[in-house]
């Protein structure tokens, strides 16, 4: 399986976030101190490490040999830590040298025509447990390398060279070669490596001239820039608040104090000092898109992925590689007001205790770090807190990461969606049902984990999954992550219950779910999405309006009024911006193409998607909204080429099978288009479209017999798929099978009596 490497997220190791350009009013001043000395109007600017470190010696000797150090260095003899003395690797069959000449050190290696070539490494990335290498393909692109180093020691199984992607050959072309933009270094990976990143992409030449302020994470990227703090400091000021003239409110641990309750073994925040902690490590340490842009929060530059099938299960816990954010807002600690630098060092990056040591500082010793909690003698497997609480899983081959989801082993419920437990993580040769009994005896009264069994229900298309993800919403009471989840997962089922729940959701305190409200409302009907969305517009949060424009693409907004046209504007205006931040990336292109279409530009809709192809052949949507442009200009065999392209190249052939054979069916070459509808069915068995279309052909082909066959196979999979049965009632009554029509007529109505 592929790894989250897919996505082009790099990153050996966490580092925080880059700096985010808030205003100075926000600084937040000490109880009892004095207004700080004025400072220089104007934008403030980047000092430097170096002129943080002449006063914050300490500081900067924890962050000295820290994984933010040493996030990027330049490639020289002493930072390079693998073998490149002509050493050889084997990748299936392919072979890579790792050259070194003098204090230069090069790759050679298959590039992307398929041509073996010497690359020269520019850059290390990372230090433990793994090194990974950027070589220069061309002036101003730098990619990440697929083998690294295993930096551990040879007594725990390093010291050699690995391929991140072991389990299958991935060869020149493939979207995930190295060569390809998932690896781009420029667009993927330098934000989070660096400080002050500029991506500096021209699309005329299809150059990058990416720059830094400093080439790792320095402690402007945390704290924001620091000209203001110097002044301030310079000028003597004897009570200087330690976040004075900053952008991010960065209270010291210090001020951070959690107490122990009468009669409460869980400690709670007893300081109510305001903290952008969470928000400022959040931007390298989640799944999220760049919207580019500068100022504010998180969410006004990122877009946090949600709880993604394909990114975690459906209870929550991780699956693809994440980066903690998203786990972490799913916690109890969240709720409870814990911020990273509560159990992390800030500056060394360093847990702040070891062991249970460290939970003990809010969770009582005597209560959870004892035998009658966790049921396991001190010092052995499962003694530890994270043991239970935070089960690892392993991303880029021998990196393990701790899931910061905080969550309760349920070894029975886990069974039953496919997800891990860390009972049976453990005790492998035991069962599920024992693992439960074993813990109920315990805990008979463990908090439950609804939301997981309506996800998973829904995402089988089973009856009690859509009542499931409506109660999630509309009682409003779990982690916001998780109802933007019930948001989208409602959305595909096409539930009745969402129109009124999305105008309930529109003013949610949290930006994800209001984010998410647009994203849904897409699929309504015009008039009922600009209900729901057009007030989305004026929202306080950059990614929520940008939201909004696409959900409200194509709608004619001449009726509206003279604000509401505004705001359209306005917030339209952000939308282009941040797409064309990356117009380096197919989905960037892709969306300028539907702007431009849109507005009846056909000739730069097609420069637009053609661009995209030229950047990254193996994107998926620009052949099928290229083929779809030319079907909207009745241009059909136009449109089979381009497929017939993607058929070589893209990396989801299913979706070009499926979009190739519906231009075949324009082209009445019905029996050839069924090839291609069979192939995508067989290819994307989860999409029920793919199926029903599929099946749809087959009946008008006379394959009567086969077509109902197909939409069984697809109602087992999915039983509580409307339009499948709805399709089975009427080909059932056509054929004069009453029985089979009955039957599936009284499942369509059992359904719809329970939803």
């Amino acid at each position: 399986m592929r790894s989250g490497l897919a996505w082009g997220l790099v990153v050996v190791l966490g580092v925080v976030g880059l700096a985010c350009h808030e205003k100075v009013e926000d600084v937040v001043l000490e109880p009892d101190a004095a207004p700080p000395t004025p400072v220089a109007q104007g934008p403030a600017e980047y000092v430097g490490t170096p002129k943080c470190a002449s006063c914050h010696e300490a500081q900067h000797k924890g962050w000295l040999g820290s994984h933010h150090e040493l996030a990027m260095q330049r490639a020289t003899p002493e930072t390079v830590l693998g073998d490149f003395d002509d050493a050889k690797a084997k990748y299936y069959k392919e072979t890579v040298r790792f050259i070194r000449d003098g204090d230069s050190f090069a790759i050679e290696a298959l590039g992307a025509d398929g041509k073996r070539a010497r690359f020269p490494v520019v850059y290390t990335f990372g230090v433990e447990p793994l090194q990974q290498y950027l070589v220069e393909v061309e002036p101003g692109r730098l990619q990440s390398f697929l083998f690294a180093w295993d930096t551990r020691p040879r007594g725990q199984g390093g010291q050699h060279w690995f391929h991140l992607q072991p389990d299958e050959y991935v060869e020149p072309g493939d979207p995930l070669h190295w060569t390809g933009p998932s690896y781009n270094w420029n667009y993927s990976c330098a934000d989070c490596h660096s400080t002050a990143v500029k991506k500096n992409y021209d699309r005329a030449s299809k150059r990058y001239s990416t720059e830094y302020f400093e080439i790792n994470v320095g402690c402007e990227a945390c704290h924001g820039r620091g000209s203001r703090h110097v002044e301030l400091a310079e000028a003597n000021d004897e009570n200087l608040p330690a976040n004075a003239g900053f952008e991010r409110r960065l209270p010291a641990p210090s001020h951070r104090i959690w107490s122990f309750g009468e009669d409460k073994p869980i400690a709670a925040l007893a300081t109510s000092e305001a903290s952008d902690e969470t928000q400022t490590c959040a931007p390298c340490h989640s799944r999220r898109a760049d919207l580019g842009g500068e100022g504010g929060g998180y969410h006004d530059r990122y877009r946090l992925a949600t709880l993604d099938e394909l990114l975690y299960f459906d209870d929550g816990q991780i699956k693809d590689e994440v980066y903690v954010y998203g786990s972490f807002l799913q916690s109890k600690m969240h709720a409870a007001g814990v911020v990273c630098t509560d159990c992390h060092d800030g500056h060394s990056t360093k847990l702040r205790a070891e062991g249970n040591a460290l939970c003990s500082r809010c969770h009582q010793a005597g209560v959870y770090d004892d035998p009658k909690h966790h049921f396991h003698d001190t010092g052995t497997d499962g003694s530890l807190c994270t043991d239970c609480h935070m089960p690892q899983r392993t991303y880029m081959v021998n990196d393990e990461r701790a899931d910061h989801g905080f969550g309760l082993p349920r070894p029975a419920l886990a069974a039953t969606i496919g997800a891990p437990d860390a009972c049976t993580g453990c005790h492998s040769k035991k069962s599920a049902t024992w693992a439960e009994g074993h813990i109920e005896k315990h805990f008979p009264t463990r908090s439950d984990h609804a939301f997981a069994e309506a996800l998973h229900a829904a995402r089988a298309q089973r009856p009690e999954g859509e009542s499931g993800l409506v109660e999630i919403v509309a009682v409003g009471t779990t982690p916001a992550i998780v109802r933007a989840t019930a948001l989208l997962e409602l959305r595909n089922l096409a539930s009745p219950a969402l129109p009124a729940l999305l105008m309930r959701t529109t003013r949610d305190p949290s930006p994800i779910v209001r984010r998410t409200v647009a994203v849904a409302a897409r699929e309504l009907p015009s008039e009922q999405r600009v209900e729901v969305v057009r007030e989305l517009l004026r929202d306080p949060v950059r990614t929520v309006r940008v939201e909004a424009v696409a959900a409200l693409l194509g709608i004619h907004a001449g009726r509206w009024s003279a604000s509401d046209r505004a705001a359209l504007k306005a917030a339209t205006a952000e939308y282009l911006q941040a797409r064309a931040f990356n117009s380096d990336r197919g989905g960037g292109l892709v969306d300028l193409a539907h702007v431009a279409l849109l507005a009846g530009d056909v000739e730069h809709a097609e420069g637009n998607l053609r661009e995209a192809l030229d950047i990254d052949p193996t994107f998926t949507a620009a052949y099928v909204n290229l083929a779809d442009l030319y079907r909207s200009q009745q241009r059909d065999e136009e449109a089979e080429a381009a497929l017939r392209e993607g058929l070589k190249s893209a990396a989801d052939r299913g979706s070009v099978e499926f979009a190739l054979g519906l231009t075949l069916i324009r082209l009445e070459r019905r029996s050839e288009a069924m090839a291609h509808l069979r192939r995508a069915h067989e290819i994307r068995p989860e999409v029920i479209r793919f199926g029903y279309v599929y099946a749809v052909a087959q009946f008008d082909q006379g394959h009567k017999v086969a077509s109902l066959k197909t939409l069984d196979g697809i109602r087992q999979r999915y039983p509580a798929s409307r339009e499948i049965l709805q399709l089975l009632v009427a080909y059932n009554q056509q054929m004069g099978r009453t029985k089979a029509a009955e039957k599936y007529t009284a499942e369509l109505k059992k359904l719809r009596g329970s939803q």
